[in-house]
């Protein structure tokens, strides 16, 4: 019987211009790890001219750019490079249905279809292993690793993270036999067998993160990008998916407002799941490419709904207090602005890179004049009903 020692193995990751392929994105790096009798025999990273924009928040989550796509190879001109390590091994991959459903249609772009190419190989996912192993939820790769004792080396970078998705593996298959544990039985701790291709031609694929968020219901922080390109922090409940014009929209729970909200999902930069008693995580110190990082629990747009219905009143202008108040006695629905080096910032300069009051702060614009970047999309029209979809 065949061990997986015996087999070799193909670890790979994608980078994304953006969420779904469903919506036309497409891969803009790749990374292989291959591993053959339990060792790394190569590896394989290039990126990929997408030949189409990279969304803001894939830049911001993998500090990819439009430059350094430009004048890269596109995925057809590589390919014969990646199928030297992808030949005659399994496919394995952290939530490999993602990076699969890109790889399908890349393929099909070129003139090939996957499973040409690649033949009846087995396919294995890291996460149907730890959902089985350890329940669901918390399974992202930079969650899983650091609970596996995998050190994280360069993250959202598809070498690195095929990398650390081959040390998961074999972590995971340690307690059951390690590298001798048979074939077969490392594809039963998934649960079954997996092909290249879904189960269903309509299986809608998104980020593990999204996809768990949607599935349980569960509040999560996210991180994104307003239309000034400020990194902010707020919590949310996804609730679903919705296509408005051929753009993806997060519709979400606002808990501050107590009311459903839409994000675009080309500027989400990343989400993080929020245990029951767990206190939100601190905003990074890399998300201050300016002077101040906002963390905000509001401020998108209404949800976009099929029939008319009143508008919302304009909020009150808010006049700033003479003095300030003690610390005790400030609001708590008041959003927090975390700031960097403010201090160092004229008074005009730091009025500019927040949008809500703060006692903390002179001459700030009150809330009522902040813009937001989500101005609330028009009403569908009757001959174009919204399409909305959540995970599978």
């Amino acid at each position: 019987m065949q061990t997986l020692r015996e087999t070799p193995l193909a670890f790979l990751d994608v980078e994304t211009t953006g969420a779904s392929a469903d919506f036309g994105h497409k891969v803009i790096e790749l990374g292989i790890v291959r591993v053959e009798a339990g060792q790394v025999v190569s590896e394989y990273q290039q990126l990929i001219d997408p030949q189409r924009k990279i969304s803001p928040g894939v830049t911001a989550f993998t500090g990819i750019t439009q430059a350094m796509v430009k004048g890269q190879p596109r995925f057809a001109d590589q390919l014969p490079d990646a199928m030297a390590l992808l030949r005659g091994a399994a496919v394995l991959g952290h939530n490999i249905r993602f990076d699969l459903s890109f790889l399908r249609k890349e393929f099909r772009r070129s003139g090939e279809e996957i499973t040409a190419a690649l033949g009846d190989v087995p396919v294995m996912d890291t996460v149907r292993i730890a959902r089985r192993r350890f329940g669901r939820g918390g399974n992202a790769l930079q969650s899983l690793a650091p609970r596996l004792g995998v050190q994280l080396t360069l993250a959202h970078r598809a070498l690195a993270d095929a990398q650390t998705t081959a040390a998961v593996f074999e972590r995971l298959m340690e307690p059951v036999g390690g590298w001798g544990l048979s074939l077969c039985d490392a594809i039963r701790e998934q649960g079954g067998p997996m092909g290249l291709l879904p189960v269903s031609p309509r299986e809608s694929l998104l980020p593990l993160e999204l996809e768990e968020a949607l599935e349980q219901r569960c509040c999560v922080m996210m991180e994104y990008l307003d239309g000034r390109q400020n990194r902010t922090l707020r919590v949310i409940e996804p609730l679903h998916i919705r296509r408005f014009k051929g753009e993806p929209l997060l519709v979400a729970h606002c808990q501050l407002r107590n009311d459903r909200r839409t994000f675009k999902l080309d500027r989400i930069v990343q989400l993080t799941r929020i245990g029951p008693g767990q206190t939100p995580p601190a905003p990074p110190s890399s998300a201050a490419p300016e002077a101040a990082v906002i963390v905000e629990t509001e401020a998108s747009r209404p949800l976009p709904m099929e029939e008319p219905r009143p508008l919302v009143p304009e909020p009150e202008p808010v006049t700033m207090p003479t003095e300030l108040p003690a610390p005790d006695a400030v609001e708590l629905s008041m959003e927090i602005i975390v700031t960097h080096a403010i201090a160092d910032q004229p008074a005009g300069e730091a009025a500019a890179l927040v949008d809500v009051p703060c006692p903390e702060a002179n001459n700030l614009q009150p809330a009522s004049a902040a813009v937001s970047d989500e101005g609330q999309p028009p009403d569908s029209s009757p001959n174009e009903g919204p399409e909305t979809f959540a995970s599978q």
